[in-house]
C-alpha cells in the first residue's frame, strides 16, 4: 500500500515537473519568435531549449530526455530550427536520451516511434562555407534530414545534411552518417556503412 502511494507521488511530481518544462520551453520560443507546438504534451524528464525562429512540432506522446540515462549537466535538449523558414518534426511515439541537438536551417523531419541515444546530433547544414575568406557569411550547404519510422539511433550518433535513414534501421553508438541508409538495415562506422540488414 505505502509503496504505491510512493509511486503514485513520484509520478504526480514528475508530471507537475514536466508541465513546468513545456511551458518554459513555450515562452523560450515566443521569446525567440519562434513556434513550439505539440499534438499532445510531451513528456520533459530534462529542459528542452527551443530558441531559433522557426518550428518545432512534436507528435503525440513524444518523450523528451530520460532520467537514467547518461547525463551532462542538466541534460538539456536543443531542438533549434535557425530560420523563419525552417522545421524540425517528430513524430508521434518517439523517444529521447538526453544531450541531444537537433538544429534545422531547413527541415529535420523524425518519424513515429523512433529512439535516439543521449548526445546525438543531427544537422541539416554545414553551418559555415569551407572557403577561409567566406567562412563566416553563410551556414554553408543546406539539405533536408528525413529519419524514417521506428528508427533507433545510438549513443553519440552524428547525422549530417541531406541523409535519409529508412524505416526500422538501426545506426550503432559513435557513428557519423554521411550519406543514406535504406530500410530495414544496421548501420555503423566513420563514415557509417551498411553492415547487414535486419
Amino acid at each position: 500500500m505505502i509503496g504505491r502511494i510512493k509511486r503514485k507521488v513520484l509520478q504526480e511530481i514528475k508530471r507537475i515537473r514536466s508541465d513546468i518544462l513545456v511551458k518554459r520551453t513555450q515562452f523560450q520560443t515566443k521569446l525567440s519568435s519562434g513556434t513550439f507546438s505539440f499534438s499532445s504534451p510531451p513528456r520533459l524528464d530534462c529542459p528542452l531549449r527551443c530558441n531559433g525562429s522557426g518550428l518545432v512540432h512534436l507528435g503525440d506522446k513524444v518523450s523528451i530526455g530520460y532520467n537514467k540515462a547518461p547525463k551532462y549537466g542538466n541534460g538539456e535538449i536543443l531542438l533549434q530550427a535557425r530560420r523563419v523558414e525552417a522545421k524540425i518534426n517528430i513524430g508521434s511515439g518517439t523517444m529521447t536520451s538526453n544531450n541531444i541537438s537537433i538544429i534545422a536551417c531547413s527541415e529535420i523531419s523524425i518519424g513515429m516511434n523512433c529512439q535516439i541515444g543521449d548526445q546525438v546530433a543531427i544537422y541539416d547544414c554545414d553551418f559555415h562555407e569551407i572557403n577561409p575568406d567566406t567562412r563566416n557569411d553563410s551556414a554553408g550547404e543546406v539539405d533536408s534530414v528525413k529519419i524514417g519510422n521506428n528508427v533507433w539511433l545510438g549513443s553519440r550518433v552524428m547525422i549530417l545534411k541531406g541523409v535519409s535513414i529508412g524505416d526500422n534501421s538501426v545506426v550503432a553508438a559513435g557513428s557519423i552518417v554521411t550519406k543514406s541508409i535504406p530500410s530495414n538495415c544496421l548501420s555503423a562506422g566513420s563514415p557509417a556503412k551498411v553492415i547487414r540488414k535486419i
